[in-house]
């Protein structure tokens, strides 16, 4: 495991040492020891901003985009503020949408055992991300998948998990109702599993996402 100090990871982010502790705080990027935050989760972070400054939306606007971006109708938000929304999107490039959807779900990744691997995919709703979208190979070795927010816990007790910003294992927590991220997670143009993609520090998958969101984008302007 690769260690910086905080003052490295603030550099490396363009911010305060303060605004690292921050992260920190946060469960943003991770600390090990009073001294050391692990790089590979300032890698992670910075992925999902790719250098971007915009302002995230929140949480239910980012599933709103998702939403729309597949065709549906988001009916969480009014009538106006889905035409806005969808005006901004058109508007937007896949880096730029991948920035402002950040705020979907919170990141927590995690080792299991590989016998837990599959039977944890049933409890999750997988955004085929490691499914051989894009382009890529199938990595069955990995799990990436969302959840409501208020289970984790559990899913840790239960399969095991161990804290690891390099696991095995990406679970994704949000507040939005299971059944509406199922709903998007099974769109045709796999809205959801190019915006995971475009946020990983990998860059292939990084590359596959932003392709996949480009063509969801030129769909939507029609």
């Amino acid at each position: 495991m690769a260690l910086v100090t905080t003052q490295q990871a603030a550099d490396r982010l363009g911010v305060s040492v303060r605004h690292v502790q921050r992260l920190v705080a946060g469960g943003d990027v991770v600390a090990i020891g009073p001294d050391r935050i692990d790089a590979e989760s300032v890698a992670q972070w910075m992925a999902q901003r790719e250098g971007s400054r915009l302002r995230a939306w929140e949480e239910p606007t980012a599933w709103a985009a998702i939403a729309l971006l597949e065709g549906e109708a988001a009916t969480w938000l009014g009538q106006a503020q889905r035409s806005r929304l969808k005006t901004a999107i058109a508007g937007t490039s896949a880096v730029e949408l991948t920035a402002r959807s950040r705020n979907r779900a919170g990141i927590h990744r995690f080792h299991a055992h590989p016998s837990a691997v599959g039977r944890l995919a049933r409890d999750i709703v997988e955004s085929g991300a490691t499914r051989g979208v894009g382009g890529l190979t199938a990595a069955m070795d990995r799990l990436d998948g969302y959840v409501a927010a208020s289970a984790l816990p559990r899913l840790v007790q239960r399969y095991r998990l161990s804290a690891d910003p390099a696991g095995n294992v990406t679970l994704r927590t949000t507040d939005m109702p299971v059944d509406v991220v199922a709903e998007v997670a099974r769109g045709r143009r796999h809205v959801l599993a190019g915006l995971d993609l475009a946020g990983s520090t990998d860059p292939r998958e990084r590359s596959a996402g932003q392709r996949i969101l480009d063509r969801a984008v030129r769909a939507l302007r029609g």
